[in-house]
């Protein structure tokens, strides 16, 4: 490897981290202020570089928060697999999931009418999730006619969706035990509609 590569490479291993540590403070004050609008300064001393750092590597507050809230979502898609026709692996999965980031996906959508950035990112998730109920639940939706398909699909999704489990979690005061056997027991439901 020439000098030159070699400082390349370390240069752009130092912008990855860079980012990575703008992105982490980006989430850290999500996590901690209920408004989520920090100011540029602050994204910029919480991550440790300057706000001209920032703006060089996302553009703007709203390209930092765009690309933080975009990475929780793809990170959901991971955390939330399970295989086709695998009901009860599905709900375990997807109430891990839950469990771990559904306080905070709660707070995006509630700034979704406030912040176009957060909206964007929030429509995206909801694709995503009809794009998982689509995929998990293939068998239970195949060869339905298509009014019979629509209704199921959307009994299913919202079944499972997050505001059902912060219901069920944070205002019933359920344990993640039985919130995960009640929201099994509305997919059932689900599943046998049509």
């Amino acid at each position: 490897m020439t000098t030159r590569t070699y400082r390349q490479t370390r240069r752009a291993d130092a912008t990855e981290r860079t980012r990575a540590a703008i992105l982490v403070a980006a989430r850290d004050l999500f996590r901690e202020d209920l408004q989520f609008d920090p100011s540029l300064e602050a994204l910029a001393e919480r991550a440790g570089v300057s706000t001209r750092t920032v703006i060089r590597q996302f553009g703007s507050k709203e390209g930092v928060l765009e690309e933080a809230i975009t990475a929780g979502v793809e990170d959901a898609a991971v955390t939330r697999h399970a295989e086709p026709g695998d009901v009860t692996g599905a709900i375990h999965a997807i109430v891990t999931h839950y469990e771990s980031m559904g306080d905070e996906v709660m707070r995006w959508l509630a700034l979704a009418d406030r912040l176009p950035t957060v909206r964007r990112v929030t429509e995206r998730g909801v694709e995503t999730h009809l794009e998982w109920v689509d995929a998990v639940f293939a068998p239970d939706l195949e060869g339905l006619p298509r009014a019979a398909r629509k209704t199921r699909r959307a009994a299913l999704a919202t079944a499972t969706d997050v505001y059902v489990w912060h219901l069920l979690r944070r205002r019933e005061g359920l344990g993640r035990e039985a919130t995960e056997t009640t929201i099994l027991g509305l997919v059932e439901a689900a599943r046998g509609a049509g």
